[in-house]
């Protein structure tokens, strides 16, 4: 549905409808990236070749045979060495084009501002302006900065073609560096690129430092009054570089610098530029693995690359990601603080103790009638023809999923092992638990296809099955439901009728409809605990609302429309009436089409769980989702959550297992399933799937930190999660803010006044706690002070922090966490009635049987209130029913956490501290 405000735009080069909330009449984005790849815009107006002799203070330099000494030409204009009459020194003096000092004194006054504020930016990799101003006689306007004495990237990449991955890797730190205080001035480049990137030896050394030139400069150049066309100046930068919103002329800050960057770093590394004149697909991964680029930097780079700025990384993640020891050319914030940690570790004696290994019970063979099918290798090498193997996979891994005498690894697990890569079928056998392994390849020549495909044991490694297929285009979908009736037959699975139906029935008649889809799937997967998931969900919904307009009776991209939309509320992205009818209207189509497809009523069992919590009707759909989707781990997964949520631990963990048995390398489930562990206090089996998810995913910082805490809930060590800390902080010191509820975590246990000092100081404005409990660092503050006998100080503290607390609770006074944290604050102050009352009346509006988890935290700080106004026995009572259910009160808490010091001592405190006590 169109609003009424909008109105339809459409792009004057190709005539293709455009978002009004894109780019409006400037056309679309195809269409500018297409132009600016094939050099469609005309240049500037040269400047002249010769020149004045002097320039204000300069006087420019000239070359054995009279001519002026030029440095480099731009669309800005030209640049000369000169030098300073005064400080005889030699500058850079670019002289702006004489067209610029025509547009009156309006455009000549925004010049000096903005070359004012870019004179302001100091930073070792920034080429320093000395002076700006405007040519008295000519009008014209110039700038002076450093002269540096060495060459472009751009020339070095002409020159000597693509650089080394390491020496990319120390430019991007080192451009990354000057980003970030770039955007501490609000500076935005906007014409980020090799050809304004100067790279020279240092001296005395020979490593090469990167300089950026003309830093904030081109906004002071590229505005006019005139914002119809891209030539006078509504458009700023390079377009081959240029960010998407930079082309649709809308406002930009350092995301756009972000993506100029990533698209510098590609052209560094390959020789080419990451994006051909398709601008809406994805970059050619290829060429980066030509140049052996490690896939985390791979990672980096398509982020940076996001169409949606705010799925790009910040300067400060990127130098984090990188994880650069630190150079002398910048200080990078936390080293200090890193130093101090580290220097305590030595002094205090502690040695890096690893994770207490977890007893890990034998791993059983897999069942004869399992098998993951393994991505399918495209041969010819085109997008294209890429689309179409992705989709035959995709395709063949749900005709198989429908049939519940096999097992099937989901899609999630398998996509690890790429196509063209080495593969060990045993090993990855090994680690699906399968006997069994498809692989196939694809090859696209005009209307004709030949896929070939075969069946691999894992178990000896022998070939069961092989079979090559020459067909047309259009018989893609019945080849690959031969293959799937195949793969079954020869596992001896049965098949039964509305199987046989489900595996035979086409999704979509229509190819490109099914491209779309596909991309869809691959965007939705990578969504939890990715910044670019919001811009993910967007892309997503609006690729599978082209595919459902292609083809209406499309059934499956019907009900992943749903999943976008519903998962775009749930998550908070867009929490509004009209994204839950989006939802809604899509589920309930699906429905429609089919109404006893299990897809659609896995998607109708979503959106009420995410929509509306409406835990049993929700249970009811995924019931009806079962009978046809047997190995969709999806459905388990769910289940899960509402079972969870119900406080049904038995069903919500057999829900789990169910799930990772079918996705076993999927971290965020594998994650997700140890936080049920931990909540049931089977810290072993807590440690194992951690382990497990860390041998696929060694280098994840979240999963680090809960497999190191794992040893401080179940034996109250608190060494290796230190030790994860101090390691993390000392390569990625910028991670500091990420970290700082964990460290603040250790150091209270540890009971160490500095490392709190140092925690809080990371923690800045954010807070932590468990869950729904959320402590602003005010609340930490008064705890570190209550901790060091400074009575005044928490007093002080507390009573900032309950004033914080009270505002919170007055805007929504049916918020049980607000009202036991504001308890706390009150029994902190010394207001015994009060506290009481609320800490009561928290555990009354959030039970255990509405909330399992929250819960049991509200009858946890019922205890430590009771604990805090001095009533031991109230307090012993609320702890005996904590920790008899699941939560996250653990004998490592108990016994290491200042919170409870109040009733150390107290028999029946040990008592309960006992129970929770490990066995030794």
């Amino acid at each position: 549905m169109t609003s009424a405000r909008q109105k339809t735009t459409v792009c004057e080069t190709c005539g293709a409808t455009i978002d009004p909330t894109g780019s409006g009449d400037l056309g679309c984005l195809a269409c500018l990236l297409d132009a600016a790849m094939q050099g469609a815009y005309p240049e500037r107006d040269a400047p002249d070749d010769d020149p004045p002799e002097t320039i204000g203070p300069y006087r420019i330099r000239r070359r054995e045979d009279g001519r002026p000494w030029i440095l480099g030409t731009g669309a800005m204009g030209i640049t000369y060495c000169a030098e300073d009459i005064s400080l005889q020194r030699s500058v850079a003096l670019k002289l702006i084009n004489a067209d610029f000092g025509q547009r009156g004194s309006e455009a000549r006054e925004r010049f000096l501002r903005e070359a004012r504020a870019a004179a302001s930016l100091h930073h070792p990799h920034v080429a320093t302006i000395y002076q700006f101003g405007i040519e008295e006689e000519s009008g014209r306007c110039f700038f002076a900065m450093e002269f540096i004495d060495g060459e472009t990237l751009e020339q070095r990449v002409q020159h000597h073609g693509p650089l080394p991955v390491a020496a990319v890797l120390e430019i991007a730190r080192q451009i990354a560096a000057a980003l970030i205080a770039a955007e501490q001035h609000r500076l935005v480049h906007r014409d980020l690129k090799p050809a304004n990137i100067m790279l020279a030896t240092e001296e005395k050394s020979d490593r090469h430092l990167v300089k950026i030139i003309d830093f904030g400069l081109a906004k002071a150049l590229g505005e006019s009054a005139d914002a119809r066309t891209l030539t006078n100046g509504a458009f700023v930068g390079t377009p081959a570089f240029a960010s998407p919103e930079q082309l649709r002329r809308v406002p930009v800050d350092v995301r756009s610098d972000i993506y100029s960057l990533g698209a510098t770093l590609w052209y560094l590394l390959t020789g080419h530029m990451p994006f051909g004149d398709e601008a809406t697909a994805g970059p050619p991964l290829a060429q980066l693995k030509a140049a052996r680029v490690p896939s985390t930097f791979v990672s980096l780079l398509v982020s940076m690359l996001a169409l949606e700025p705010a799925a790009r990384p910040r300067p400060a993640e990127i130098v984090a990601q990188l994880a650069a020891p630190p150079q002398r050319y910048w200080r990078l914030p936390w080293l200090g603080a890193v130093g101090v940690l580290l220097l305590t570790l030595i002094l205090g004696g502690y040695l890096y103790l690893a994770p207490r290994p977890a007893k890990v019970s034998p791993v059983p063979p897999p069942p004869d009638k399992s098998v993951a099918v393994l991505p399918f290798e495209n041969l010819r090498g085109e997008k294209e023809s890429a689309g179409f193997a992705a989709g035959v996979h995709d395709a063949l891994l749900s005709d198989l999923a429908h049939i519940a005498d096999l097992k099937v690894i989901s899609r999630t697990s398998v996509l690890q092992y790429r196509s063209g890569e080495p593969r060990n079928l045993r090993e990855i056998g090994r680690q699906l638990s399968v006997a069994y392994i498809v692989e196939g390849t694809i090859q696209i020549a005009g209307k004709k296809m030949r896929l070939s495909a075969q069946l691999i044991d894992t178990r000896t490694d022998t070939h069961r099955w092989a079979q090559t297929y020459d067909r047309s285009l259009d018989d893609l979908f019945a080849v690959e439901s031969e293959i799937a009736q195949t793969i079954a037959e020869q596992l001896n699975a049965e098949i039964a009728p509305n199987e046989k139906a489900e595996i035979e029935n086409q999704p979509t008649h229509d190819l490109d409809a099914f491209s779309l889809y596909t991309r869809a799937n691959s965007l939705l997967a990578d969504t939890a605990f990715n910044p670019r998931g919001k811009a993910n969900l967007l892309l997503a919904a609006q690729l599978l609302a082209e595919a459902v307009a292609r083809d209406p009776n499309f059934l499956l991209a019907w009900c992943r429309l749903a999943n976008a939309h519903d998962s775009l509320y749930f998550l908070g992205f867009d929490r509004t009436p009209w994204r839950l009818s989006l939802g809604e209207s899509a589920v309930n189509t699906a429905l429609k089409l089919l109404p006893e497809a299990g897809e659609a009523h896995l998607a109708r069992g979503r959106h009420l769980y995410q929509g509306y919590l409406a835990y049993d009707a929700a249970l009811a759909e995924l019931g009806i989702a079962r009978r046809t989707l047997p190995n969709d781990p999806g459905v388990f997964t769910l289940a899960g959550y509402i079972y969870r949520r119900q406080g049904k631990w038995e069903e919500s963990t057999r829900e789990f297992e169910n799930a990772v048995a079918l996705d076993p390398r999927n971290t965020f489930l594998l994650q997700q399933t140890s936080i049920s562990y931990n909540l049931l206090r089977r810290y072993n089996d807590t440690a194992i799937i951690l382990d497990r998810a860390l041998l696929i995913a060694p280098n994840d910082i979240a999963l680090r930190l809960s497999r190191a805490q794992v040893d401080l809930d179940w034996h109250a060590e608190t060494r290796p999660l230190h030790a994860v800390l101090s390691t993390i902080l000392a390569k990625a010191p910028a991670a500091a803010p990420d970290l700082a509820g964990a460290w603040l975590f250790v150091s209270f246990c540890e009971r160490d006044p500095a490392a709190i000092d140092k925690a809080l100081a990371a923690l800045g404005d954010g807070s932590f706690g468990p869950d729904a409990i959320q402590l602003r660092r005010i609340f930490w503050e008064g705890l570190a002070a209550k901790m060091r006998g400074d009575k005044a100080g928490a007093q002080q503290a507390f009573s900032a922090a309950r004033a914080e607390e009270a505002r919170k609770v007055a805007a929504a006074p049916d918020f049980a966490p607000a009202l036991c944290m504001l308890a706390l604050m009150d029994a902190a102050l010394g207001d015994k009635d009060q506290a009481l009352r609320e800490g009561r009346r928290a555990v009354e509006m959030l039970p255990v049987s509405r909330d399992s988890i929250n819960g049991a935290h509200m009858i946890e700080f019922l205890a430590l209130t009771s604990a805090w106004i001095g009533e031991p026995a109230l307090a012993c009572d609320q702890l005996e029913v904590a920790a008899k259910i699941p939560g996250t009160l653990s004998y490592g808490q108990l016994k290491l956490s200042p919170m409870w010091d109040e009733l150390r001592g107290n028999p029946r405190f040990e008592k309960i501290l006992a129970t929770l006590a490990p066995d030794r």
